[in-house]
């Protein structure tokens, strides 16, 4: 008989994410907004029940916080009893976002859950079909691990039918803005002889090896307008020697940044008009977006049409919508740096500036736009905190550079 082995592969969960510089939206907006990581992780589980998988890893960063609230351990247990229910065993590490610490503080997870130490281990597992499966994998003791923990995974076990690795990590030689924390390559996942390696840390979707499968679940649930697109899990099917893998969603909301031309559009009524045709084609989908909308071609616009986009009344008007679902909520209209700009132009180039200043002088708005940083080691020792003082600390340094480019700005347009 044909050995077959059928899991889930999901990453990157960061349940009860804080969702950092969204709370001024509409009260049902945010809820909706909070609650997507949750509701993420329960669509993973309906998928992993429905199609009766032999078991799930979930690889790293499972909370956004290695402090760990008491309501995400709460829902993540609920969800893995659900499992439990199912009799589907349930493989976990932690990564850098919620490494081991103030184990005292944990709760404890359902008997079907496997949680990887901070040294490398392998679990077994025999499936309801006799298969005999090695996952092979270790959990974050500290937020910055850089140590090559992949020089301590174990060769594929003779014994074992299918041998599988899950590591939270870098992969040397990708282009990323996230942090380079158990590094590894492609080749040293490859010298271990397994059968498919589960990937976390990367936010993104990303296939780097087909034969073994060597791949990025990505995250469950776009948490920024930087995490774009589908978001889900891998429905992994392994034969001797083969393998299919299928994405399946699990985002209750997608980020999505739209490009509009404006060319040969001038009024308002232009602009709001093909804004809006753009809007209708998403409804069809019935999904739930976070849209930034990007408009380019610009230069045929009426000045004061320019102003009212700049000054955010357009916006304004775009996200007057009810409280019903699915929603298309725009939460950014921006407007494409042009290659020419005529003099009357130039006039917003001023206010533009201002503009921003008067944005990123507000909390939720500079919070947002620095989040990320905390994701960086050695952040932390530099800015102990983002509070008042830290904002402040930093907006006064900024205006300063945003006003000697402003003073530069005005003088070369003099002298043009």
């Amino acid at each position: 008989m044909n050995q077959v082995v059928q899991f889930i592969h999901g990453a990157d969960l960061h349940l009860d994410s804080p969702f950092i510089g969204l709370k001024t939206l509409p009260d049902f907006l945010w809820e909706k907004i909070y609650q997507s990581t949750f509701t993420a992780l329960t669509n993973l589980v309906n998928h992993a029940i429905d199609k009766k998988v032999d078991f799930v890893m979930l690889a790293g960063d499972i909370y956004d916080s290695d402090d760990r609230s008491v309501k995400a351990q709460a829902f993540l247990k609920t969800e893995m009893e659900r499992l439990n229910q199912a009799e589907i065993p349930v493989f976990i590490c932690h990564g850098n976002h919620d490494y081991i610490e103030n184990s005292g503080l944990h709760l404890k997870m359902p008997e079907n859950v496997e949680l990887f130490s901070e040294t490398v281990e392998t679990k077994w597992l025999t499936t309801k079909n006799g298969e005999r499966i090695a996952v092979s994998s270790f959990s974050y003791n500290s937020r910055w691990m850089t140590k090559r923990m992949i020089t301590e995974y174990p060769k594929k076990h003779e014994t074992a039918d299918f041998h599988i690795g899950m590591l939270h990590g870098f992969s040397e030689g990708l282009e990323t803005s996230h942090g380079h924390y158990a590094p590894f390559t492609i080749n040293e996942l490859k010298s271990k002889g397994y059968d498919y390696w589960a990937l976390g840390h990367i936010h993104t979707r990303q296939v780097l090896e087909i034969q073994p499968p060597i791949l990025y679940a990505g995250n469950t649930q776009g948490r920024s307008s930087k995490e774009t697109g589908i978001k889900g899990c891998e429905l992994v099917t392994l034969t001797l020697g083969d393998s299919s893998i299928e994405t399946l969603e699990t985002q209750d909301i997608q980020w999505e940044t739209l490009e509009i031309s404006l060319a040969k559009r001038s009024t308002l009524d232009d602009v709001y008009r093909k804004i809006k045709e753009t809007i209708e084609i998403k409804e069809g989908s019935q999904k739930n977006y976070l849209l930034t909308i990007e408009l380019v071609d610009t230069k045929d616009l009426l000045p004061n049409v320019l102003k009212k986009i700049i000054q955010g009344e357009l916006l304004e008007a775009l996200q007057q919508i009810s409280a019903t679902e699915p929603f298309i909520w725009v939460n950014q209209l921006k407007i494409q740096k042009r290659a020419t700009e005529d003099t009357t132009e130039k006039m917003f180039i001023m206010e533009e500036w201002l503009h921003g200043i008067e944005e990123l002088s507000k909390e939720n708005q500079f919070n947002q736009s620095t989040n990320s940083l905390f994701d960086f080691a050695l952040i932390e020792d530099l800015l102990e905190s983002r509070d008042e003082d830290y904002r402040s600390r930093i907006m006064k340094q900024s205006l300063t550079e945003i006003s000697t480019e402003l003073v530069n700005e005005s003088r070369d347009n003099h002298e043009n």
